[in-house]
Formats: structure tokens, C-alpha cells, sequence
């Protein structure tokens, strides 16, 4: 399993914007993608994925409600992509080809990702990091 974290600095300071270009990027080369975040920002991401990438169409929709790109509290058993904007979140136990782990800027959430960074690494996973300026 391969786990990227993309640490958001310089333009880059959205986490849902950054998760909403890779949920482009990811659709429609893989058939199922996960968003897990706490459901304030699923929501704004709801909003956000119905206007853009402009002139696109995203199938996606609020768990329980299936569709190839969930918005979920909790992580699924399974799915090809996994996007964490939570860095509070339990370590996932499911089935997935990928996680990306989306960084934000504020420093008091860092530690938390560092924790998870040192956990996947643990659990054998190809851990990738990447900068986005």
C-alpha cells in the first residue's frame, strides 16, 4: 500500500480545494474513491465538487448514499483511493491501493500527521511525501 501526504503551503493553504483537484485527477481512473473528514467539511466539499473542476461531473454523494466518490465520517472497508482530510481520524484498517493524507498548514494538526506518518510506516506502507507550494 502506498500512503502520500501532500503538506499544503505557499498557494496551496485549502485542504477541500486540494482534495477536490485530486478527486479530479483520481476520477474516472479509478472506480471507487473515499473522502473521509468530519461532516462540516464534507459538506462544504459537497458544494465545492458540484462547481468545479468547471465543466466536469464528479459522481459523488454524503454517506450512506453509494456513488464511485463517497464523503464519509468514518473510513470505508474498502476503496481504490482513500483522501484523509482528518488528521484526528483512527488509522483505517480497510482495503486500499492508496491513501493521501492532505497536510494543512496549521502547525497544531502537523504532530498528528507525523504520528500517522511513523504508524503507516509501521504497518509496512511505501510512505511518500509532497510538497505543494
Amino acid at each position: 500500500m502506498r500512503v502520500d501526504f501532500y503538506e499544503l503551503s505557499g498557494r496551496f493553504t485549502d485542504p477541500l480545494f486540494v482534495a477536490g483537484v485530486l478527486v479530479g485527477r483520481a476520477w474516472p481512473t479509478v472506480a471507487s474513491i473515499a473522502v473521509v473528514a468530519p461532516r462540516a467539511q464534507l459538506q462544504q466539499l459537497d458544494k465545492q465538487l458540484w462547481l468545479q473542476p468547471e465543466g466536469r461531473f464528479l459522481p459523488h454523494a454524503m454517506a450512506p448514499d453509494p456513488a464511485p466518490i463517497r464523503l464519509m465520517e468514518d473510513a470505508p472497508d474498502s476503496a481504490d483511493i482513500l483522501i484523509n482530510l482528518d488528521p484526528t481520524a483512527p488509522l483505517p484498517g480497510g482495503r486500499f491501493e492508496r491513501i493521501l493524507e492532505i497536510v494543512p498548514p496549521d502547525e497544531s494538526l502537523k504532530a498528528k500527521l507525523r504520528e500517522r506518518w511513523i504508524a503507516w510506516k509501521q504497518r509496512g506502507a511505501d510512505v511518500q511525501h509532497h510538497v505543494l507550494r
